[in-house]
Parts: structure tokens; sequence; C-alpha cells
């Protein structure tokens, strides 16, 4: 992470206040039924989104401003991927969206906000997203799946 985007981070971090996090949506799809296929290799692939809104939120008898991040994570089970090959379905994937509502003190540049919304956002959310799949894959009979502590960077 460069000086520039911890600078920015830290604009940011300094004028916001989180109030909440919401699951939003999620999915368990399984379009492979036969437990006996995961028995060989398979390979997890991640996905990661984020988006952002600013706005005003109105009150009986005040306004404050507003941001909100949409993270989409997900995770699935594909068979390993050969050369030449199309792409196969997944055993099984997961997918959630995370609504994080922040508080913002002050007006805060776009580029400092995006650079939060990328990094800390993920973050506030990851605890989260770890005990969704924990959860679903125990509550669907699945296999179990690493989740990695977040490390910040991009999967």
């Amino acid at each position: 992470m460069t000086p520039e985007i911890k600078d920015q981070i830290r604009q940011a971090s300094e004028n916001l206040k989180i109030q909440d996090i919401i699951l939003f949506e999620c999915r368990l799809d399984r379009p492979e039924r036969d437990p006996a296929k995961l028995a060989g290799t398979v390979t997890q692939e991640h996905k990661r989104e984020v988006r952002f809104f600013t706005g005003k939120h109105e009150m009986a008898d005040s306004e404050s401003a507003v941001l909100q991040v949409l993270v989409s994570l997900g995770t699935r089970l594909v068979p390993p991927s050969k050369e030449g090959e199309e792409e196969a379905d997944a055993f099984f994937l997961i997918e959630a969206d995370f609504l994080v509502n922040y508080e913002m003190k002050s007006e805060i540049d776009q580029d400092c906000i995006k650079a939060f919304a990328d990094n800390n956002a993920v973050h506030n959310v990851w605890p989260f997203w770890r005990q969704h799949v924990f959860d679903m894959v125990s509550r669907a009979r699945l296999p179990h799946l690493e989740i990695p502590l977040y490390s910040g960077f991009k999967m």
C-alpha cells in the first residue's frame, strides 16, 4: 500500500463513524449435487467487489451526511482448470453482500472515500463474512472452506 493511499485512508477515517453492518443479500448455490465429485482436487476461487454511495440522512430535527459501502464477497469450489478447456461449473458457491453505514462528520474527498471503502470497509465486514461462510458450510454439510484472515490485498 502506497503512502498516498495510507494518507487517504487516514483522512477518511478521521471523518467517519461506523453506524451499522447489515447482511444485505446472500446466496448459496450447489449445482453439483454429487458429493463424491468433491473428493478430487478442487480450486477455491474468491470474489471481492466494493461500491460506495454518499448522501444525506434526514432525521426529525437534523440532517447528516452518510457514506454507504456495499461489500460483495464470494467464494466457490471449482475443478482445476486445464488449458484450452471451458470454465467448469462450480461445485458450490457462497456469496454475500454487506452494507456498511457510516456517518460523515465532514466533507471527504472522493479519492479518500474510495481508498477507505476498498480497504477499511472490507476490513470492517471481514469477520462477518468469515462467520457467514463458516455457518453456511456447516448448515449445508459442505466441505470446510478456508477464509483467510483479512490481509488488505485484493483477491
